[in-house]
């Protein structure tokens, strides 16, 4: 039963999710061939780095659109599926709460998972070009020599940490919509609520973590070594974090959805 729950949730989302994404490929296709193919790095540094400014921040707005379409997606969709009307017909199926929360976590760990692919393959595209290598493979030892790391480290690294996070926004997601519903009105609202304080929260618990284990400069205990050791310790920091913050949320809501749950 919990497959079929998940293949429905992600039947549901399937059409309008897929349509958005091809349609961002093909706009990464044509950009290729049309501009990012075009590109000259031997050409006047001041209009070529105006236009990748330009580029850059309209691939970003983009990128950063459908990247909140696919959280609001998933947001819905846990919304609707058992707390709307929906919801009704949802809670009458012969399924446990918590079978139906983790239906919910896995489909929507599969949709952000598939937008973050997708996403990376359309940079990917962008920047694979026969210029764009030639002009990195120039700078390549440089820029390695004084990061400390090959950008491809650094890539591959993002990409893991970014997939991790994934689950823990969709798990921090549904905790926040199910604190909403323990409110008697304005359930909506209160599930607004609960995201952005537990997202002020946890901010500061970076900044504090960050602070004791000297990640900001100026203060005692501060390192100044830079480069793979100090980003794979500050990513170590945040990933373990995030995973503490997740192993909570999901706790909390497991026990709401189980014991807490009001349609009325």
């Amino acid at each position: 039963m919990l497959g079929k729950l998940i293949k429905y949730d992600l039947k549901s989302a399937a059409k309008i999710f897929f349509l958005l994404h091809v349609i961002y490929l093909l706009i990464c296709l044509v950009a290729r061939f049309f501009y990012m193919d075009r590109l000259r790095f031997e050409e006047p540094v001041e209009p070529l780095v105006f236009s990748l400014i330009l580029f850059v921040t309209l691939m970003t707005l983009l990128i950063s659109a459908l990247s909140i379409f696919t959280w609001m997606q998933v947001a819905f969709r846990f919304y609707r599926n058992l707390f709307s009307k929906e919801g009704y017909l949802s809670w009458t199926l012969p399924v446990s709460a918590p079978q139906h929360l983790w239906s919910k976590i896995i489909s929507g760990y599969i949709l952000m998972a598939a937008d973050l692919l997708i996403l990376s393959a359309g940079v990917l595209l962008l920047v694979t070009g026969d210029n764009v290598t030639s002009a990195y493979s120039m700078i390549a030892d440089e820029l390695e020599n004084e990061l400390g790391f090959s950008l491809g480290s650094f890539v591959c690294l993002l990409f893991i940490t970014c997939l991790i996070n994934c689950l823990c926004t969709v798990i921090m997601l549904y905790f926040s919509i199910l604190v909403g519903q323990l409110f008697p009105s304005h359930r909506v609202l209160g599930a607004i609520a609960a995201y952005f304080i537990t997202s002020f929260v946890v901010q500061i618990l970076t900044m504090l973590l960050m602070l004791v284990f000297g990640f900001f400069p100026g203060y005692r205990g501060y390192s100044s070594a830079y480069g793979l050791d100090y980003t794979i310790r500050l990513l170590y920091m945040s990933l373990i974090l995030m995973l503490i913050v997740t192993a909570i949320q999901y706790i909390a809501a497991h026990y709401i959805i189980k014991r807490k749950i009001n349609l009325i």
